[in-house]
């Protein structure tokens, strides 16, 4: 049936063709009554031939060798879409749901120096031995420059794969790092001159009444001489608290029971400040959760909180409280530590972060700056609180927050 369409169509172009040299002979002869009708005829033939099933199978045979495959399309669509990414500034990276880690545009590539994946000992480098790229508020380093990661998810095909976007906060975080470091030797140089100013006053009087060989002159330089390894007492253990915060190892994250790590802290907080009066109120989730810390770390941080939260309520006097509450949520638990001391003034409160600042005659300043920095090398952040007007259970004292990842 085709061949026979095409056949016909054949004879009709044939025709047309025959018509047109009949049409330009008559016409050449002045047989114009001829040219008419070859003329007509050979019009009526063009659109039988249009018109023709026979001419519309060929014009779509023409059209479909003309037109690009879709294997092709596909192909231009994937160059344009590479194209695009590759003018993006910011370093992009796929992490499949095998583990690989994949440099998806140019930014990426010359970062890592790589043509497509990272190779193992790379991956290890940024996420550690089975780490990703989706974990919240995380940070990477490579080459001297650090850079935050924001990441979205991608589902194809129920597979799943994290698409990370790098941005570069070396400058930040360097301008960061030169304002805590201004703000540290402040810090250290008001310390150490208030510990050493009175101890070169104390030791020279000390030598002056020593100089006078009284009996009289030599009981005063003795106290002064106390008053001298006291002040050096307490600036040796200023010295020591110094190292603790520098020398913070990195967490090692284990599987822990939460009704076992707050079981600890409960005994530890009682063991040291039930006889003083203080009491402690627990509020906690139901469900015994397991959580991704450090515990020694975890167990020194909250403790810090417990103690200076003791040691606030009883400052204030009357019945000292101090309450701890968790909430559980779908992936972290938040704790709340409060007491009924007095609350922080609105000036220090971004300060009390500040390492070795403090408003306790006795204070070293370092308990809550430690505390916030094993917090962080949890992934969180330790943060002071506003009072809240709506809560009646709130003992409008201090409020510390942290939160912890479930597992």
């Amino acid at each position: 049936m085709g061949s026979h369409r095409i056949w016909l169509s054949i004879i009709a172009q044939v025709g047309v063709f025959a018509l047109g040299v009949g049409l330009w002979l008559a016409l050449s002869q002045a047989y114009y009554a001829t040219a008419l009708v070859c003329g007509l005829a050979a019009v009526g033939l063009a659109v039988a031939g249009v018109n023709s099933p026979a001419f519309h199978l060929a014009r779509e045979r023409l059209r479909a060798r003309l037109s690009p495959a879709p294997i092709f399309t596909a192909e231009l669509g994937r160059r344009r879409l590479q194209i695009l990414l590759d003018q993006a500034p910011s370093p992009l990276l796929l992490q499949t749901d095998d583990g690989q880690i994949i440099a998806v545009n140019r930014a990426a590539r010359q970062l890592f120096g790589v043509a497509y994946a990272l190779p193992l000992a790379m991956r290890r480098t940024l996420v550690g031995d089975g780490g990703d790229l989706s974990t919240p508020g995380q940070q990477i380093v490579w080459e001297g420059r650090t850079f935050a990661v924001q990441h979205n998810e991608l589902i194809e095909d129920e597979r799943t794969s994290q698409l990370a976007i790098l941005t570069d906060i070396s400058a930040d975080v360097r301008a960061a790092e030169a304002t805590a470091l201004r703000d540290l030797l402040r810090v250290l140089n008001h310390e150490l001159m208030n510990a050493l100013t009175p101890v070169a006053s104390m030791s020279k009087s000390a030598l002056d009444l020593l100089a006078d060989d009284t009996p009289q002159s030599r009981e005063l330089a003795i106290k002064a001489l106390e008053r001298v390894v006291a002040r050096t007492e307490g600036l040796h253990d200023f010295i020591n608290a110094y190292r603790a915060l520098t020398r913070l190892p990195p967490p090692s994250l284990q599987a822990v029971r939460l009704s076992e790590w707050l079981d600890v802290l409960h005994e530890s907080f009682t063991a040291q400040w039930s006889d003083k009066g203080v009491s402690l109120s627990w509020e906690v989730p139901a469900e015994d959760a397991l959580i991704r810390m450090d515990e020694d770390q975890m167990w020194l941080c909250a403790g810090n909180l417990l103690n200076n939260a003791a040691q606030a309520a009883l400052e204030k006097g009357g019945d000292p409280k101090v309450r701890l509450h968790a909430t559980a949520g779908d992936s972290s638990l938040t704790v709340v530590i409060e007491d009924s001391g007095p609350d922080i003034p609105a000036e220090h409160g971004r300060q009390v972060f500040m390492p070795f600042f403090t408003t306790k005659a006795t204070g070293t300043g370092v308990g809550l700056s430690l505390a916030r920095q094993i917090v962080q090398g949890h992934g969180s952040d330790l943060s002071l609180l506003p009072l809240s007007p709506g809560d009646p259970d709130a003992l409008r004292g201090a409020r510390f927050a942290f939160s912890l990842s479930k597992i």
